[in-house]
């Protein structure tokens, strides 16, 4: 059958069978039906049209067919008993000399604690501080050393402590990509407490009692800290050690490796802040049993990270599996403007677009950062020190980030909140000439400026929203905003930009072609990736590299706070304005998957070039 012949006793079919999907008509008997059809014509596009777009339709429409009839499968058992069963502990295999070298530089650091604390008899207090120290004092004169794990209902005590070890896990995993370096200092640091912590009951005579209390929880709490920092130490390693792969490749590889070994810490995490909640407060229990107790938590902790991932190697019982497949080959990465893509997918085209347009766009990055600062510190009423006020000691919720909002509407500047909408604007646009680019000549609109400054008006109405938002990411309603409103005054800009230029015929548009759950979903990454980043400038680390570059200052008076604040400011203001770019750049990207989405225009495109392509031999012409 010719070509032309099975597409026309076909298109109206396969029209039907469009509409069924685009209006979301889930029958089971007729979505069985259809899957088996459409096949069957596939499988006869694929033997007698193998080179023809009809192929590449119907092979689209099956998998359309296909997510509706599975969607919402449910995770695969298997895979999850895989995943704790064999990857995991040939994870922790591969990872032993990082675990190993884990644990030697928090034992290094367990040992400086106590040493210092044995020099200095206030070191306790420089690492614990003085609240602590005095109440565990008060605790002991009254008897009761351990009356600190009393205080609190076990429920709620189970959230918070479950929910800060987490966060501590998760923060030395992260800051592999510092090379390694940033979990190094990190595993020094806790080390260098717990050493501090455990030397200070040997001073006040009730080591056994705080080592058989602290201890319940402290061993899985521990354990899962030092192989957090082995799985920080693997996601660097990439980076310092890259071997046969590109750099870029071979950080990748680790990275997953490293965030596979904490998704493994994970419940021992939550098992350690249960036991810390619900059992380290019995201090009356006997001896015998809590001793029992610690051993067992620490035979398990050896059996399954130590113990199985050697046995299972020495008796090559790992499932084959090859690392060098977990990433495809290097191949230039162009994005796609024609097709429905995913929230990692848009996520993925977002970093494209930042490494591929660095002069538009890293570039933009640090010179807003330093018009930015400029302004806000060379037209400052008050001295540079005191211009932003950033606490001495951050704690959680994120105090850097909570003060950004100084930023955008810092009384001791003049003209800052609208010298910052110049700065955000010129942002929006470099974001969207960044797309732009990558676009085919023919499908670039043409460029105005009336344009550009129109898809800055849904911008310009969120900025106070973008202001709360930051500076109170990590509550409820800014996290309700950097999921919902972020991506949709996003999303509007963009169709001013790209497709009307006017604002409320665009707006109308924004919201047909709005789907709210991956949005939100993209939402939601891009705020959690923003609070990692911030989590660096909360760090022992950032401190620490403040103080690495102070030689760099003079000695007058102020020198040092001054170029502290400055610092700082950069720092966060590079980190506010990459969020601000990653939002409009996912807000572009999302306009075009969702367009196609609504109004399928490439794929009916695809369509009526069906039979229309010039032959070579009976070959489709490229």
């Amino acid at each position: 059958m010719k070509e032309t012949k099975f597409i026309e006793q076909n298109r109206e079919k396969w029209a039907d069978f469009e509409q069924m999907l685009r209006e979301d008509r889930r029958d089971p008997e007729k979505l069985n039906d259809l899957f088996i059809q459409i096949t069957d014509d596939l499988s006869y596009a694929r033997t007698f049209y193998p080179n023809r777009s009809v192929r590449v339709f119907l092979n689209s429409l099956a998998q359309r067919v296909f997510h509706n009839i599975y969607r919402g499968r449910r995770f695969p058992a298997e895979r999850l008993r895989l995943f704790w069963t064999d990857e995991l502990p040939r994870i922790m295999w591969e990872s032993r000399r990082a675990l190993l070298l884990s644990f030697a530089v928090f034992v290094l650091a367990f040992g400086i604690g106590v040493v210092s604390s044995m020099i200095n008899p206030d070191f306790a207090r420089i690492i614990l501080g003085d609240e602590y120290v005095d109440m565990t004092l008060a605790n002991i004169e009254n008897g009761d050393p351990m009356a600190v794990y009393k205080d609190s209902g076990p429920l709620g005590m189970t959230a918070g402590i479950t929910a800060n070890n987490l966060f501590v896990a998760l923060r030395t995993a992260i800051f592999g990509v510092l090379a390694s370096i940033g979990t190094v200092f990190i595993m020094l640091y806790n080390g260098v407490m717990v050493g501090a912590f455990q030397y200070f009951f040997v001073e006040q005579g009730v080591f056994w009692e705080s080592f058989l209390t602290i201890w319940i929880h402290g061993t899985l709490e521990i354990s899962a800290i030092i192989i957090a920092g082995a799985a920080g130490l693997v996601a660097g390693s990439g980076l310092l050690f890259p071997g046969t792969y590109r750099r870029v490749q071979a950080f990748q590889i680790t990275m997953r490796r490293g965030l596979k070994i904490f998704i493994g810490i994970v419940p021992i995490i939550v098992l350690a802040g249960f036991f810390e909640s619900f059992l380290t407060r019995y201090t009356e229990t006997p001896d015998v049993i809590r001793a029992a107790f610690i051993c067992t938590s620490l035979f398990f902790v050896l059996w399954y990270f130590v113990w199985l991932p050697w046995h299972k190697a020495r008796n090559g019982s790992f499932r084959a599996t090859s690392l060098d497949k977990e990433l495809p080959p290097s191949r230039e990465h162009a994005i796609d403007f024609r097709n429905i893509k995913t929230v990692g997918e848009v996520l993925s085209d977002v970093f494209t677009a930042l490494s591929r347009h660095p002069r538009t766009t890293l570039l933009g990055l640090f010179a807003t950062t330093a018009a930015f600062a400029a302004w806000a510190f060379g037209f400052s009423k008050k001295d540079t020190a005191d211009t932003f006020s950033y606490p001495d000691v951050p704690a959680w919720p994120l105090d850097i980030l909570g003060g950004l909002g100084d930023f955008f509407g810092n009384e001791t500047t003049r003209g800052l909140y609208f010298f910052q909408i110049f700065l955000l604007a010129g942002l929006a646009v470099a974001a969207f000439r960044a797309l732009e680019q990558e676009m085919d000549s023919e499908e670039r609109p043409a460029f105005s400026p009336g344009r550009a400054l129109l898809s800055y008006l849904p911008l310009l109405l969120l900025m106070p929203g973008f202001a709360f938002g930051l500076e109170s990411l990590s509550s409820f309603l800014g996290v309700l905003l950097s999921w919902a409103a972020f991506p949709f005054m996003a999303l509007w800009a963009a169709v001013i930009y790209f497709e009307t230029i006017n604002p409320f015929v665009a707006l109308g548009r924004a919201f047909r072609l709005m789907r709210w759950g991956p949005a939100m979903g993209l939402g939601l990454l891009t705020g959690a990736l923003n609070l990692l980043f911030f989590m660096f400038l909360e760090s022992p680390i950032w401190d620490m590299t403040i103080e690495l570059f102070s030689w760099f200052v003079p000695p007058a008076e102020g020198a040092m706070a001054a170029f502290s604040t400055i610092a700082t400011t950069c720092a966060a203001g590079v980190l506010m304005y990459l969020f601000f770019l990653i939002t409009v750049l996912s807000g572009g990207l999302q306009y075009f998957s969702f367009r196609e989405v609504g109004d399928a225009a490439s794929l009916r495109e695809d369509l009526e070039q069906v039979g229309q392509t010039r032959k070579i031999r009976g070959l489709a012409r490229e």
